[in-house]
């Protein structure tokens, strides 16, 4: 099996996954690695193969069977077996028919005309957050500005109260991370946390989402305990996690370039075009969630045992220039293709409001403030310890309104 000089998921691996998956997709379309818990699997590297590996019905996602399969790969690894919650009942851990039924139950809340709805109060906030960020001073755009945003949409979607919501904003970083005196910690608060909340609202359903999903849909079909919890658990992750990543990725990547930042805030239409390359060129996620293959697998002429644990390296697909010419390059004209949502059944429902919030968010950013300087040189910006969050760390920046150009450490 084909050895990067990097090894995936190692101390070296994060601050430069991406040359270390430009080498794994000259040397094969599938290699094996060990996660940080110490569990063996797949890593899907190529475009083609990783559409292809999303869309397989012979890579399921059910949770029971893939709880284990891990299990039983971690045991026989030595390993902790406790894993963390995100693995639980819900439709992103899911096959049909059970699939097909939770993402009905959640689709009713995320149509395109709700989520619409949604842009005059994720355009306050964005203001609000802006507001409160100071000219001439260094700053972190990631604390002050990234999380806080998507935290908040999150939060007020899903009725949890104003005094709670810092705390969740430290149980999630800690829970994406592969650190398992961090994630396992962080992973029982949020449980314990929300199990009461669900209770809460029961008692006393709001005008909220979590309140929705306590209450039977038309036909009388409604979550039980567990799918409900487990809903809430995903909602809560995915639904700021990978929009902070997005924020802060983009505003890095135009940082570097303040012809592109000044472009944008001259031509708000060409906005939402860019934020479409920025998910592809350094999207929020990084791998996607774990599969398992029910049978042996052919991969791109690699067969992948049955049992086996898989996961698709999504930003590594991301830049495959057999699917994109000049791939490392930001192409606004190129259009979607992307794999930043997944593919399949499984494409992010909550996709809208990503490109929503990312869009408002570094929209208002270049127009509010000039090119801003870096207060580091780029390449000491480190990279979260997440296999599934493509993320940084922190963003240390100095900023000045609109007008009052500052030098850009570290532009191309």
């Amino acid at each position: 099996m084909p050895e990067s000089e990097i090894a995936l998921f190692s101390e070296q691996y994060w601050d430069r996954a991406t040359e270390v998956a430009a080498r794994l997709r000259e040397q094969g379309p599938v290699h094996r690695a060990v996660m940080p818990n110490g569990l063996p699997v797949w890593v899907v590297t190529r475009y083609q193969d990783a559409r292809a590996a999303l869309t397989d019905p012979r890579l399921c996602k059910d949770a029971d069977r893939l709880n284990e399969i891990m299990r039983g790969k971690l045991a026989a690894a030595g390993a902790s077996t406790e894993l963390l919650s995100i693995f639980s009942k819900h439709m992103l851990m899911a096959d049909p028919p059970d699939h097909t039924r939770l993402r009905r139950l959640l689709a009713r809340e995320f149509t395109a005309r709700r989520v619409e709805l949604l842009r005059p109060r994720v355009a306050e906030i964005t203001a609000e957050l802006l507001d409160a960020l100071p000219a001439g001073e260094p700053v972190d755009l990631v604390e002050r500005f990234a999380f806080p945003l998507p935290v908040t949409v999150i939060s007020e979607l899903l009725g949890i109260p104003l005094p709670d919501r810092a705390q969740f904003r430290h149980w999630t970083a800690d829970f994406v991370q592969e650190r398992s005196e961090l994630s396992l910690p962080a992973s029982r608060a949020i449980v314990e946390y929300l199990t009461g909340l669900i209770a809460a609202k029961r008692a006393e359903p709001g005008e909220d989402l979590l309140s929705a999903l306590t209450i039977a849909s038309e036909d009388g079909d409604k979550l039980a305990e567990r799918e409900l919890l487990a809903t809430a658990i995903l909602l809560l992750i995915a639904g700021h996690e990978t929009t902070a990543n997005l924020i802060a990725n983009g505003a890095l990547y135009l940082v570097q370039r303040p012809e592109l930042w000044r472009e944008l805030a001259q031509r708000p239409e060409s906005v939402p075009p860019v934020v479409e390359e920025l998910l592809r060129v350094d999207g929020p996620v990084r791998m996607s969630t774990s599969r398992f293959t029910s049978e042996p697998v052919d991969i791109g002429g690699t067969t992948v045992p049955e049992g086996e644990v898989v996961l698709v390296a999504i930003t590594s697909a991301n830049h495959d220039s057999d699917r994109f010419d000049r791939a490392a390059e930001l192409d606004p004209g190129r259009g979607s293709g992307h794999l930043s949502f997944g593919h399949g059944i499984h494409y992010c429902l909550g996709a809208p409001l990503a490109r929503l919030e990312g869009e408002i968010a570094l929209g208002q950013l270049v127009r509010r403030f000039s090119p801003a300087e870096l207060l580091v040189p780029a390449e000491q910006v480190r990279r979260r310890h997440s296999a599934i969050m493509n993320g940084i760390e922190a963003l240390p920046l100095r900023l000045q309104a609109a007008g009052q150009e500052v030098p850009v450490a570290g532009t191309v």
